[in-house]
């Protein structure tokens, strides 16, 4: 049992460091982490923050992270280390947390390193991003593992760590849904308020507040929009929200950009197999065709919309936008995630478990639709999908324990039945 209790530790260790040197071997391109390092010859930790606050930025801390870290490169080689290999700990705390999903616990950071190779975090140089998306992730998972715990002294070490999460306006958004959710559930279930999951909630919408009320809001979406997407402002919010949507679906599905996708889709295609839900498994089947087909260059669903986009790419006219001419990849879309969340639902044995898995689906692709509100959504690239994936890469191993569970009953039922036969 001793040497089980240290294998994972150290498992998780050599993971992160894998994927740590992996990451070093992009420290030195040219990203933003040149120009916070210049800045940090003229600001004080707190003092920077502040300052972005009111200038560019509601991320606050994050800021004044990403400042620090592009001064002290060692600093930040250890931090990434160490704070991965806790993330495994606690995501497998929260998801895997009994014995007899031991094995499973070595899959998650395997998963992990396909999810987010270390250049999906180089799009603003690599400490920019891994400051502004992997160390809030990090720390939101920390957060809920600890509020998970129910004691006094584990909320309090989940304080600071959610607070920072929530810095970042997709975090806060993801944290708000989750939370919000497991706040109604527990009520619903119990008759009586979780004070954790309030408690969280409610920071969660500060962070949505302080991004709506940031003093330097408004300026960043000037300079960008002038920068990035000419136009942008005069965008009326339901075509923001419209063209979010077809952006957000065309890398999930069309040009499939994210690897975390397929191995959602194929471990949707065994799970229904295996649970004998044909039906199901003919229309994740043909939702993972659809997308492979369309990879392939075959024909599919998707071809007309490929097409779609490619005439209104040879416009050149980001902000030019048809609801006739989208109208059919917006349905196509809105079918395809119905039908997802339709199968993954209906997975579970318990519907509880189900429609938790939704909603965290639900609060990753609202996470990244909130990108639809700011002008850098085209040029921020797919570093904002960080809390998709990490929706995904949950429900991926729920989906896996779901499996593993129902072949233990397998397994038990079929002893028993042969004991009975030899008494």
């Amino acid at each position: 049992m001793k040497k089980k209790n240290i294998i994972l530790p150290l498992y998780y260790t050599f993971v992160s460091l894998l994927f740590t040197l992996e990451s070093i071997i992009y420290i030195n391109d040219a990203g933003d982490q040149i120009d916070f390092a210049r800045m940090a010859q003229k600001f004080g930790f707190f003092e920077f923050a502040i300052h972005r606050y009111q200038t560019w930025s509601s991320r606050l801390l994050i800021e004044s992270v990403t400042m620090f870290m592009s001064s002290h490169y060692l600093i930040f080689d250890i931090t990434m280390l160490v704070s991965l290999a806790v993330f495994f700990y606690c995501f497998n705390g929260i998801f895997l947390n009994k014995q007899k999903y031991w094995l499973l616990q070595f899959v998650t950071p395997i998963l992990f390193l396909i999810a987010f190779p270390s250049i999906f975090f180089t799009g603003a140089g690599l400490i920019a991003t891994v400051t502004n998306y992997l160390f809030p992730m990090i720390a939101f998972i920390i957060a809920w593992y600890c509020l998970l715990q129910k004691k006094q002294s584990y909320t309090i070490i989940a304080l600071p760590f959610l607070l920072f999460a929530c810095m970042q306006e997709q975090f806060t958004v993801y944290s708000f849904i989750l939370f919000l959710y497991f706040c109604i559930s527990a009520y619903i279930k119990d008759r009586k308020v979780d004070m954790t999951y309030l408690l969280a909630t409610a920071i969660s919408f500060l962070g949505i507040l302080s991004g709506l009320l940031a003093p330097g809001s408004d300026n960043r979406v000037a300079i960008e929009s002038e920068m990035w997407y000419p136009g942008f402002e005069k965008l009326s919010l339901l075509i923001k929200i419209l063209k979010g949507y077809l952006e957000t679906n065309r890398v999930l599905l069309v040009t499939s950009e994210l690897s975390i996708v397929f191995i959602f889709l194929g471990i949707l295609v065994i799970a229904t197999i295996v649970k004998k839900q044909y039906f199901s498994a003919f229309l994740s089947g043909a939702v993972i065709y659809t997308v492979v087909a369309h990879k392939l260059a075959l024909g599919s669903l998707l071809t007309a919309v490929q097409r779609v986009i490619d005439d209104q790419n040879k416009r050149g006219d980001v902000t030019y936008f048809s609801i006739k001419e989208n109208l059919y990849p917006l349905i196509v879309y809105t079918l395809i995630l119905c039908v997802l969340a339709a199968v993954v639902f209906f997975i579970f044995r318990n519907r509880a478990e189900g429609l938790s898995a939704v909603i965290v689906l639900i609060a990753g692709y609202a996470s990244r639709m909130a990108v639809s509100l700011s002008p850098t959504i085209y040029a921020s690239g797919i570093r904002t999908y960080t809390p998709l994936i990490l929706s995904l890469l949950i429900v991926v191993v729920m989906i896996a324990k779901e499996l593993d569970s129902d072949f233990q009953k397998r397994a038990f039922v079929g002893n028993d039945t042969r004991n009975i036969e030899k008494s």
